[in-house]
C-alpha cells in the first residue's frame, strides 16, 4: 500500500503540472466554469454606462441580452455618476445604499474616472479604492464572491505620454499596484487590453467616437470582457445584437483573446438562475431598487486550462501501468464625463 501510494504521488504531480501558472483568475468563485447567473454591481460613470447609438443600452444591458441568449441570467444594479471620480461619487452618496452588506454580490465591477489611474502620482487612485470602497466592498461580497477593477484604456489624448504604448503600460503597472494593495479577492478586467487588441488594425475613432467614451463597437466588446469574465466562456458565438456578424466575431475574438478559460465543468442542476433586471440610470443617480438579492451558484472550475489537462490525462495512463507493474514486482519480492 505504501508503494502504490507512493506510486500515486506523480501522477497527481503531472496532473497539477499539466495546469501550468494558474491565474488569480482560475481559483475563484469568478473562475467557476460554466455559471449560469450572476449578481453583480457595477459602480462608475460614463465609461461604463454611455448608451449604444443603435439600441440605447449601455453596457451592463448589452451584457445581460448576451447572458440571456446563451440561457444565463445576469441580475446587475449599478451606481452611476457621470462625470465623476469615484470619490466624488462617495461623496455624493451614490454607492452607499448599494454597499450595506443587505445583499451580497457575486461580483462587483469598480471603474474609476477615465484620467485617475495615470495621474502623476496615482495616490488618489489608490487611496480612493482602498481606504473609501474597499471596507464597505468587503461586506457587500458574497464569501466567494470578486471585486473586479474595471481597467479603462488609453484615451485618444495621450495625457502627457510619449507613446500609446508608454500609456497603456502605465494603466497595467498601476492597475497590477492597486489589485495587490487590496486585501478583497479582485481581478483586473482587461478592458484596456482588449482595446488595444483591436486598435491594432482598426483606427481609434472605431472604439472612442470622441477619444474617450465606447462606441457602440466599444460597448459590445466590452460586454463580451464581461461576460467571459463572469461566465467563464469565451464570448465567441454570441449574438452580434445590433453589429453585423462579421464585426461581432472579431470584437468577440479580441475579448476571448485577454482571458483565460478554464476546463469546463458540468453545471449544477439545482443552480438557481435568479431573474433579469433591467437596471436603467440617469446621471448622477442611483437605482432606487439597491438589494438586488443573493447571489448565485455554480460549480466551481478546476484551474486548468484544456491543453494542460488533456496532456496531463494522457500521461497519466502510462504512469500508473509503470506503477502497477511496480507493485506486481514488489509484491512479489516483497470631456469632464468619464
Amino acid at each position: 500500500m505504501k508503494l502504490l501510494a507512493r506510486a500515486a504521488a506523480p501522477v497527481v504531480i503531472c496532473l497539477l503540472s499539466a495546469c501550468g501558472d494558474v491565474s488569480q483568475l482560475q481559483t475563484h468563485r469568478s473562475s467557476q466554469a460554466l455559471t449560469t447567473s450572476a449578481n453583480v454591481l457595477f459602480i462608475g460613470n460614463s465609461l461604463t454606462a454611455t448608451q449604444s447609438s443603435s439600441t440605447g443600452e449601455d453596457m451592463p444591458a448589452v451584457l445581460a441580452r448576451l447572458a440571456s441568449s446563451q440561457q444565463k441570467t445576469l441580475t446587475y444594479k449599478k451606481a452611476i455618476d457621470m462625470g465623476h471620480t469615484l470619490q466624488e461619487s462617495w461623496n455624493s452618496q451614490i454607492p452607499q445604499p448599494f454597499l450595506t452588506g443587505a445583499t451580497h454580490w457575486d461580483f462587483i465591477v469598480l471603474q474609476e474616472f477615465s484620467t485617475l489611474p495615470v495621474q502623476s502620482p496615482p495616490t488618489a487612485f489608490y487611496n480612493t479604492a482602498v481606504s473609501t470602497y474597499e471596507p464597505s466592498i468587503a461586506r457587500s461580497l458574497a464569501s466567494s464572491g470578486t471585486l473586479f477593477l474595471f481597467e479603462n484604456w488609453a484615451l485618444t489624448d495621450l495625457n502627457g505620454f510619449a507613446t500609446r504604448a508608454a500609456y497603456t503600460a502605465a494603466l497595467d503597472a498601476n492597475y497590477a499596484t492597486l489589485s495587490a494593495k487590496l486585501s478583497t479577492h479582485n481581478a483586473i478586467a482587461p478592458l484596456s487590453r482588449a482595446f488595444e487588441k483591436v486598435l491594432q488594425t482598426k483606427p481609434q475613432t472605431y472604439l472612442m467616437f470622441d477619444g474617450k467614451h465606447p462606441t457602440d463597437a466599444a460597448i459590445y466588446l466590452n460586454a463580451c470582457v464581461f461576460y467571459a469574465l463572469l461566465f467563464r466562456e469565451s464570448p465567441a458565438g454570441l449574438p452580434p445584437l445590433y453589429l453585423s456578424a462579421t464585426e461581432a466575431a472579431f470584437l468577440q475574438d479580441a475579448a476571448a483573446q485577454v482571458v483565460e478559460f478554464p476546463v469546463a465543468t458540468p453545471p449544477d442542476p439545482g443552480v438557481d438562475a435568479g431573474a433579469p433586471t433591467d437596471a436603467g440610470t440617469s446621471d448622477r443617480s442611483v437605482d432606487p431598487s439597491p438589494d438586488a438579492g443573493s447571489g448565485a451558484l455554480s460549480v466551481p472550475s478546476t484551474g486548468c486550462s484544456s491543453s494542460g489537462a488533456v496532456a496531463g490525462w494522457a500521461v497519466a495512463p502510462g504512469t500508473l501501468a509503470i506503477f502497477a507493474r511496480r507493485r506486481r514486482m514488489a509484491s512479489g519480492s516483497s470631456a469632464r464625463n468619464g
